[in-house]
């Protein structure tokens, strides 16, 4: 909480090579500490510490700083202290000068201050997950119970005017990493750590590891923390000393000795060091009262006065009748020492490793068809985001068997969360022949592969847990009962970076269609029976279902001359017995029509009506009048089992099949600018492998020929060449 935010301006970009000269006002720390006796100690003293992205930008950062002063004299006291800085453009200081008015012996006085904006160092960390490819690194991984090789880089540079010291670089190893045995580096406590040393103006090293990734789950991996540590004698603000002044128990006068020759004086300018200090002299100016001109003028001395010393100036010859009064100023300071010294810490912001999985389904609304009748089926593909990567670009790779028309790519539509994409979004190809299947195939045609890249103009964003859903029709017009079973397999190919790996996903369950055989068989029939009493007789109607399956909306017809009245009448089954069914007449011109809802039949199920007429007995009637059927009605084949979505189920779990090399080419070649445009070209190498795809030959044994005739337009059975009369249920027609 206590980082700041930095915005990194051009006034604050620093020369990473020049070195910073160093004041002419003040000396080194070595030469100061050989020169004995106490000085006046002036520290500036600041520590970083910087949140880096991995690209080596400032995310946060924080310098606090400190300037130190402390008297190192034991016995006296110094005063009227001034230290001028520069370069604190950076900082918070108000201005350049900072004053300390006295410190006693031993005392010591801290002047805090914050800084922000100037680096030491840079620190950058490079992942790629995908380092084969040479291209732009990744940071996606692929859902496998296998190992994945990834590269890591750390690269840091001195970007600051002084040498660096003890630079350390510490990354933690997190426990999904496996490193290799001939490491070149050491590993201490779960850290791997390169001690760097010393690294000179405007220098850069370079750390590269490789390791191998366990990736048995889908959660974001920890790639571990990234940390560099350093020391300098510079600070990271750029702050510098200029010029450090103080005074002490000094006294300065001017000692005038009268010559032999009266009005002739010989001066001296005398400083007497009272204090515990080394004093610095700089100057001395001596005036004689009344005068402008200085008898004694010097600017440069450079003189160190040791503790309880004195320093003589030239002895300067002056003429004055009456005894001299002067006026003396000397030039000088406590001996400052400076130093300067900064450390800090730089982090990086932890990267994570996303992780790419997915699950793929396809279904069709039915599995059945019947043969020789067209049928439309619906295929719906799903594509469920299960991993933890954001999902940018899908290729669909999709079998459409033999039995269907070459599906119109214009009657698909794509949606993620009820929101249909549009066209610019996706491309659609169709290549001829199935791409996947190699068992389950029809023989009536070679069939489709269907190609559907999704995230073409731009990067797809499937979230996880969200699904993308893809539906299209298929129109089966002919399908021969020669395809007994058919598979459409499906596959897809998925990724998340423009050059990241790519994940490779099956269905488990192969969405299945099968074309069923099936034909009416029916057996009709009607006799009449003279009765015990005179104009009375006895009717039979029978119907048998021999067809490869039930029969729905049975309903069994006659007709009854209009002289006779039905006295009663019975429906049973060879399977149930008695049955229930209700009886309706209506007037007809050849008498009244009867008929016999029975509803289903069961298949070979046997179902009789007898019923009684009565009519006149003087009334003249034959009853191979009354051998004529009237016919049989009825509905639709029943499927036992409901005719709905069915797969064929892997009997071991496959292993993952690796992308396809189009796949890995075209998402290169479909994102080359940043997923602004692609190629349309894409596609050339998927259609010459298309264009060799050799279907795989089926032993089928050839259908024999069906002779021609025509159908009953009454209950749709097969009639012979030249018949006139339906056989199953009776009705007449004119050839």
């Amino acid at each position: 909480d206590a980082f700041g935010l930095v915005r990194e301006s051009e006034d604050q970009q620093f020369d990473k090579t020049q070195a910073v000269k160093p004041s002419p006002f003040l000396r080194p720390t070595a030469d100061v500490d050989s020169i004995p006796g106490d000085k006046l100690h002036a520290t500036l003293r600041e520590t970083e510490k910087a949140i880096l992205n991995p690209d080596g930008s400032v995310r946060k950062q924080f310098i606090d700083g400190e300037l130190i002063l402390r008297n190192a004299s034991k016995k006296h006291r110094a005063w009227d202290i001034e230290v001028h800085l520069e370069s604190i453009e950076s900082t918070d200081f108000g201005e350049k000068l900072s004053t300390v008015k006295e410190l006693d012996a031993t005392e010591d006085t801290v002047i805090p201050y914050t800084a922000s904006g100037p680096r030491m160092l840079v620190l950058k960390e490079n992942i790629d997950t995908e380092p084969n490819r040479d291209r732009e690194p990744s940071l996606s991984l692929v859902f496998s119970n296998n190992p994945q090789e990834i590269n890591i880089e750390v690269e840091i540079e001195n970007v600051s005017p002084a040498p660096l010291y003890d630079v350390e670089i510490k990354r933690a190893v997190p426990s999904s990493f496996i490193l290799p045995d001939d490491r070149v580096f050491s590993v201490e406590d779960g850290f791997v750590v390169w001690d760097i040393g010393r690294l000179n103006i405007g220098e850069s090293r370079t750390l590269s590891l490789s390791a191998n990734v366990m990736t048995d789950a889908i959660d974001k991996i920890r790639a571990g923390v990234c940390s560099a540590s350093y020391s300098a004698e510079a600070t990271v603000s750029r702050t510098r000393f200029d010029r450090v002044h103080s005074s002490g128990r000094q006294f300065s006068y001017v000692t005038a000795i009268e010559d032999d020759r009266p009005g002739v004086w010989h001066c001296t300018c005398v400083f007497e060091n009272k204090s515990s200090f080394v004093v610095a002299l700089s100057g001395a100016t001596v005036r004689l009262a009344g005068r402008d001109v200085p008898i004694l003028d010097v600017s440069d001395v450079r003189q160190d006065v040791p503790p309880e010393g004195r320093w003589d100036s030239m002895v300067q010859r002056v003429e004055s009748d009456d005894q001299p009064s002067f006026t003396q100023e000397v030039r000088f300071s406590i001996l400052p020492r400076v130093s300067v010294h900064s450390s800090g810490s730089v982090e990086l912001k932890e990267q994570q490793l996303t992780v790419l999985d997915a699950i793929l389904q396809k279904r069709y609304d039915k599995s059945r068809i019947k043969s020789y009748v067209s049928s439309d089926i619906e295929t719906v593909i799903t594509f469920e985001n299960t991993g933890s990567s954001i999902i940018n670009v899908i290729r669909i790779l999709d079998d459409i068997p033999g039995i269907f028309e070459t599906p119109s790519t214009e009657q698909v539509t794509i949606e993620i969360d009820g929101s249909e994409l549009s066209e610019d979004q996706y491309r659609i190809e169709v290549v001829n022949g199935i791409q996947l299947e190699e068992k389950h195939i029809s023989p009536d045609s070679e069939g489709h592969g269907m190609r559907i890249t999704v995230g073409t103009s731009a990067p797809l964003g499937l979230q996880p847990e969200k699904t993308l859903i893809i539906r299209y029709p298929l129109h089966a017009p002919d399908p021969s009962p020669r395809n007994k079973m058919l598979a459409a397999p499906i596959k897809v190919d998925f990724s998340s970076e423009r050059f990241g790996p790519v994940a490779t996903r099956a269905v488990e369950r192969l969405p299945k269609i099968s074309v069923v055989h099936r034909r009416r068989n029916i057996s009709t029939g009607k006799e009449v029976f003279p009765g015990g009493a005179p104009g009375r007789y006895e009717i039979l109607l029978m119907f048998h279902n021999n067809s490869d399956s039930a029969l729905d909306d049975l309903a069994l017809h006659d007709v009854v001359p209009g002289t006779f009245t039905i006295d009663g009448s019975t429906v049973r089954s060879d399977k149930e017995g008695e049955r229930d069914a209700s009886m309706t007449k209506e007037s007809a011109r050849e008498g009244n029509q009867v008929t016999w809802a029975v509803g289903r039949i069961q298949q070979d199920e046997r179902v009789e009506v007898l019923y009684s007429i009565q009519g006149d007995p003087e009334a003249e009637y034959k009853v191979t009048d009354a051998q004529d059927f009237h016919g049989a009605t009825f509905g639709k084949e029943v499927d036992e089992e409901p005719n709905i979505s069915e797969w064929i189920e892997r009997e071991e779990p496959g292993p993952i099949p690796a992308p396809s090399k189009a796949y890995v080419n075209g998402v290169e070649a479909d994102h080359a600018d940043d997923y602004t445009t692609h190629d349309e070209n894409i596609f050339d190498e998927d259609l010459a492998e298309a264009q060799d795809y050799e279907p795989v030959e089926a032993e089928v044994e050839e259908a024999e020929p069906i002779p021609a005739g025509k159908s009953c337009p009454a209950c749709g059975g097969d009639l012979g060449i030249g018949a006139s009369l339906c056989p199953v249920c009776g009705f007449t027609f004119s050839l």
